[in-house]
């Protein structure tokens, strides 16, 4: 969590306070012993208070054994966990999601 801090502090003293800084992140990666998602908002919180204006938030990795990328899934799947994200920390977020998905958020 500080490598992410020390970097988004160092980005927003290079570009200025002017210029958008988006960090992206992964909302909930579900593997075994990755962070937990109360670890995820305070993460997202303390790279606001770097100087994020906002995060584009990514679910799971390819080595999950849960699928996130697929034909399978239904687009906005995952949606939910992007609103707790905002309704938690309160930060800009982007997403992978429909306008319609993002209206029943």
């Amino acid at each position: 969590m500080n490598f992410a801090i020390e970097v988004m502090k160092n980005v927003r003293k290079k570009v200025g306070k002017d210029f958008p800084v988006i960090y992206r992140m992964s909302g909930i990666d579900l593997i075994p012993g990755n962070p937990t998602f109360e670890e995820v908002i305070i993460l997202a919180e303390k790279l606001k208070a770097a100087g994020a204006d906002a995060l584009n938030i990514g679910i799971g990795w390819h080595e999950s054994r849960i699928p996130t990328i697929s034909m399978l899934v239904p687009r906005g799947a995952w949606a939910k966990i992007s609103g707790k994200i905002k309704e938690k920390s309160r930060i800009f977020l982007s997403s992978h999601l429909t306008e319609s998905t993002c209206r029943k958020l």
